[in-house]
């Protein structure tokens, strides 16, 4: 376990390396120059305006120079400097981080909640009017985007209930129960979608368990039905659940920008966006190493449950 881990950790440094050298050189593709955009807020600027602004900001050097520093900054843990507010990068994505975090946590607590029970039933009912019923209502989840099910319910919330979010975030420090009401409806909504693939996918793999010749042996001993599913079938149905939902939720930490912007919750996502409409450079590159790195850091951890899950499962 010990050398897998090491093997592992160890190839992080070179993923992060090449991604963070091809969002470095992808970001300067858009079109839009950071300059511009920020002396577009004053009345009036001059070319002078622009070179000094430039100089200052460190994007009159070639781009070989500025990319040499961004990796020497990345190198001493330094994810440097944003352009727009001057002010230093690794705190507020410390501050937003805090807020994906918690609607990708939340959301994933709704989804496992409503996904394992729905799909342990359907596959115990398989081919009932049960079984279709919840079929059904995956397949709604599926098709029905979060970004759709969430405008919906804000537009017509308005109407019929007179009803909008907070304007502004309440943080869980200073309002518990007021930050868990703003968190519940986008946490519910995204969990929702994530809960359709979940369950689809518990009910195929307990399906084919229950098939197995282990588990007729099972019936043939007298086993109860309840210990048959939860200590036998369950346990063995849920590697790839397992994995489907590591990976939902690597992705969902930085995915939630829609619903950060839809609910007003300063987010990693939000950043992104702000970040990208502004052309801040710095801001992008560190916001997208942050996102690799809770994909594979989530990765690794999926891989290591499943030795807990499965004993047959070793890792050298």
């Amino acid at each position: 376990m010990q050398r897998y881990l090491a093997q592992r950790l160890l190839l992080m440094v070179p993923t992060l390396l090449i991604l963070t050298t091809a969002v470095f050189a992808l970001v300067r593709l858009v079109p839009g120059d950071p300059v511009a955009i920020l002396l577009s807020e004053q009345a009036f600027s001059t070319k002078w305006d622009q070179d000094q602004l430039r100089r200052e900001l460190g994007l009159d050097r070639s781009l070989p120079a500025q990319y040499v520093t961004a990796m020497g900054r990345l190198a001493r843990g330094d994810l440097g400097v944003s352009l727009y507010t001057r002010d230093a990068i690794g705190p507020a994505i410390g501050r937003r981080f805090k807020i994906s975090a918690e609607i990708a946590v939340l959301a994933m607590i709704a989804s496992v909640m409503l996904s394992i029970p729905v799909g342990v039933l359907a596959a115990v009912r398989a081919n009932t009017p049960t079984d279709y019923l919840f079929r059904s209502v995956s397949i709604i989840g599926l098709s029905v985007p979060s970004f759709f099910m969430g405008t919906a319910i804000l537009v017509y919330g308005s109407i019929w209930l007179n009803w909008i979010p907070p304007v502004r975030y309440i943080p869980f420090t200073r309002d518990p129960l007021g930050n868990l009401g703003q968190f519940a409806l986008p946490a519910l909504i995204i969990g929702v979608h994530l809960a359709a693939i979940q369950m689809r996918m518990m009910r195929a793999v307990l399906l084919e368990v229950l098939r197995q010749d282990y588990m007729r042996t099972a019936y043939a001993k007298g086993l109860g039905f309840r210990s048959i599913i939860g200590r036998h079938a369950l346990r063995n149905s849920l590697l790839p659940v397992i994995t489907i939902t590591g990976l939902q939720f690597g992705a969902l930490l930085g995915g939630t920008v829609i619903s950060e912007s839809l609910f007003n919750l300063p987010g990693l996502g939000l950043m992104m966006v702000e970040a990208v409409r502004q052309r801040d450079y710095p801001v992008i590159q560190a916001v997208n190493l942050v996102f690799a790195g809770i994909v594979i850091v989530t990765n690794l951890v999926v891989d290591l449950s499943y030795a807990f899950v499965d004993p047959r499962i070793r890792y050298r």
